[in-house]
């Protein structure tokens, strides 16, 4: 089985799109793909077992094969790190690593490894990125954010640590890059990687779309109440707007797809973004995602009432205004089982963006006769 071994510079740069991308590609292909992430870092419970969200993605939406824990062999619970400090056993995370890929091999022609954070992350743990690829024999991929100079600094410094360990990087990608600046930048990125030694195979544009929450990936991250409108927490939030002028200023920064951010006993901003987004289709009037009430404050039960019987889901929070504001905006939305339409995105940008066929071939697999894409561009 072959193995492609998905890193990064840092975190949120794009490996779970870019592992979706690869997956979804090797399907397309013929090849009987599978999915792990060694060592996971955010987890969830799935199945009574303690697994990396990354996994249950895969598992779920792309119905990938295996145990969930075998897509999930380790996860970092709070203290973990400063215990093994102290006491360490890099024998036993490597055993699970290794036991729970020998439980994928069978069947599958290649598998699509994805990383944590950039190339030392798991370090301190005797498992950082680097060393995790050497333990399996995988070929590798870094990808990292848009700009010039920062990119080609940051992939030099995290391909050294793959090189000291000998694990072969096949090159980079470089994703979100502005679309006003794509031609220039791709152009300028190309060689400058091709300076250093390392080929770009890849230069994926910002596409905002993957970068829109939901209501309840929202209401999830920060534990927030629901007050109602719980069947709509699946709109996307596409803007953020703190409602703290008068109902008529507030009214002309309201966009469709707004997540209203609004101290609870602000009535007057209550009704108009709900009365706005009831005006929908009459005057090109916003449809928004949502309201997020501050400060700990309800409103009285007669406007609880009114909003109850609106098609928009309203969160509660204990925090200010600019405190909630301020953590919404920060958050950085993984792709989840739910986010059908950023997967479908995914696979989407990666076909047309990144040299696929290129990864492949490094890491020897042959073209599958007569599947669709096989012999694209070869």
């Amino acid at each position: 089985m072959k193995r492609i071994y998905v890193a990064a510079t840092e975190q949120h740069a794009g490996k779970t799109t870019i592992s979706v991308g690869l997956y979804k590609a090797a399907a397309e292909r013929g090849y009987r793909a599978c999915f792990i992430k060694p060592v996971g870092q955010r987890y969830v419970m799935e199945d009574e077992e303690q697994v990396d969200e990354d996994a249950v993605l895969f598992k779920r939406a792309l119905q990938a094969g295996g145990a969930i824990k075998a897509l999930s062999p380790v996860t970092i619970p709070r203290g973990f790190t400063s215990n093994y400090i102290f006491d360490r056993d890099p024998e036993a995370i490597h055993g699970r690593i290794l036991a729970a890929v020998d439980s994928l091999e069978e069947g599958h022609d290649v598998m699509i490894i994805e990383g944590t954070g950039h190339a030392g992350v798991g370090s301190v743990i005797d498992s950082s990125n680097a060393q995790v690829a050497k333990l399996l024999d995988a070929r590798c991929v870094i990808v990292t954010g848009g700009g010039i100079g920062s990119s080609i600094d940051e992939l030099c410094l995290n391909e050294a640590l793959f090189d000291r360990l000998g694990v072969t990087v096949i090159g980079a990608i470089i994703n979100k890059v502005y679309q006003e600046k794509y031609e220039k930048v791709s152009a300028a990125l190309r060689q400058g990687l091709a300076n250093v030694g390392i080929e770009c195979i890849g230069v994926i544009p910002y596409r905002k779309e993957l970068t829109y929450p939901t209501m309840i990936q929202i209401r999830e991250e920060y534990g927030l109440e629901v007050l109602c409108g719980g069947t709509f927490l699946k709109n996307r939030v596409r803007d953020i707007i703190v409602a703290a002028m008068t109902a008529q200023n507030m009214i002309d920064y309201l966009t469709d797809g707004s997540l209203v951010v609004v101290p609870g006993d602000r009535v007057d901003n209550i009704l108009a973004s709900i009365n706005a987004h009831l005006m929908t289709g009459r005057g090109g009037a916003p449809r928004i995602a949502g309201l997020l009430l501050t400060g700990g404050f309800v409103p009285h039960l007669s406007i609880v009432n009114i909003l109850c019987e609106v098609d928009v889901p309203v969160l509660l929070t204990e925090d200010d205004t600019a405190t909630a504001a301020f953590k919404v905006r920060s958050l950085v939305p993984k792709l989840t089982v739910r986010d059908t339409d950023k997967i479908a995105l995914a696979e989407r940008i990666i076909k047309e963006h990144v040299d696929i066929d290129r990864i492949f071939d490094a890491v020897g697999l042959a073209p599958v006769a007569g599947a669709a894409g096989a012999d694209e561009d070869r």
